[in-house]
């Protein structure tokens, strides 16, 4: 059985893209299938397996998870199954006809840009003062690194300068945290105006994205700093701990939600709501979809295309403006 899953993790890996953590998901959510199977099914082998068996386990999780990853779970069998099917182990499908849940499609949460700007503006400054530090000059530091090492309490400063960039970082360019944490220093170009930043996302698809000159130039602070303390990141990643090594996404999502009770904002929002922040304010600004669709990585347009939804109150203030029967 774990050389049927091996080969399924491979399989669905390499020939079909999916992502890491999906792997990862789908072989979970298989192995907790065959579980079921072992424990409450009367099927010998895999063989074995009908229609009924799949529902009687679907039946059993039903009311105690949520309908999108009953969706998922469903989806991995069938993968699995149909994975055993190409293989010519089993001589179809028992999956086959299972459909997957109606799901209800619930529109992203996202920061205004007004929000997004006090996020980014302020947090630094707020996160000091919780932490009893003085403020930064940040310019001064990057043109001078020795400012650090003015203090003893320069290591003081490290997670208030990190977490900015990660604040600035998701929201200027829309990165899932799973690509943010595995950004190196030759992923980067940075210019005098921005930059862009090289991504290998979903399905190892390389793209391009551009940085804001805030971005760029928070980035070369942090490096500056780094270097001032003497600390110097593994394998050339940028977003790291105190150990060097990058973070992990559960550290990344704690920094997003203490940021807004740091900032006063309450708003329980995660580094994904700053991802939809990022692509909802770049479609009210006029950028087109699909340029979007490049930047945020989406291989299907359709799935950039639920931004639209959130700009209805635009339209509707553009039609209230433009339309001679509006009454305005």
């Amino acid at each position: 059985m774990e050389d049927f899953l091996k080969d399924f993790a491979k399989n669905i890996k390499f020939e079909k893209n999916h992502s890491s953590n999906t792997v990862m998901a789908y072989v979970s959510d298989v192995k907790a299938f065959i579980s079921y199977l072992e424990e409450e099914a009367p099927v010998s082998s895999l063989k074995n397996v009908t229609e009924f068996e799949i529902k009687g386990y679907l039946s059993s999780i039903y009311e105690s998870v949520k309908k999108t990853s009953l969706s998922r779970k469903i989806e991995s069998i069938k993968s699995f199954f149909d994975f055993l099917e190409k293989k010519h182990i089993l001589k179809r499908n028992p999956a086959f006809l299972i459909d997957l849940p109606k799901t209800e499609k619930k529109l992203p949460f996202f920061l205004t840009s007004k929000e997004a700007d006090f996020l980014l503006n302020n947090y630094l400054d707020f996160k000091l003062k919780r932490d009893k530090l003085n403020k930064i000059d940040v310019a001064g530091c990057r043109q001078n690194t020795s400012v650090w090492l003015l203090t003893p309490e320069s290591s003081k400063y490290f997670e208030a300068l990190r977490n900015d960039l990660i604040l600035e970082f998701l929201y200027g360019s829309g990165l899932r945290v799973s690509e943010l944490i595995y950004v190196r220093t030759t992923d980067l170009e940075l210019e005098k105006d921005g930059g862009y930043v090289r991504i290998f996302g979903k399905g190892s698809k390389q793209r391009i994205v551009p940085l804001t000159k805030i971005t760029a130039q928070k980035i070369k602070v942090w490096s500056a700093y780094l270097s001032a303390i003497g600390l110097i990141p593994k394998e050339g990643y940028i977003v790291i701990n105190k150990k060097g090594a990058h973070l992990t996404r559960r550290t990344v999502h704690r920094i997003v939600k203490e940021s807004m009770i740091i900032t006063g904002q309450f708003k329980n929002i995660s580094p994904h709501s700053l991802r939809h922040s990022f692509a909802t304010n770049l479609l009210d600004n006029g950028a087109d979809l699909r340029s979007i669709q490049d930047m945020l990585g989406h291989s299907n347009l359709a799935t950039t295309e639920k931004y639209t939804h959130l700009s209805v109150k635009k339209l509707i203030d553009v039609y209230n403006k433009a339309h001679p029967l509006s009454g305005k």
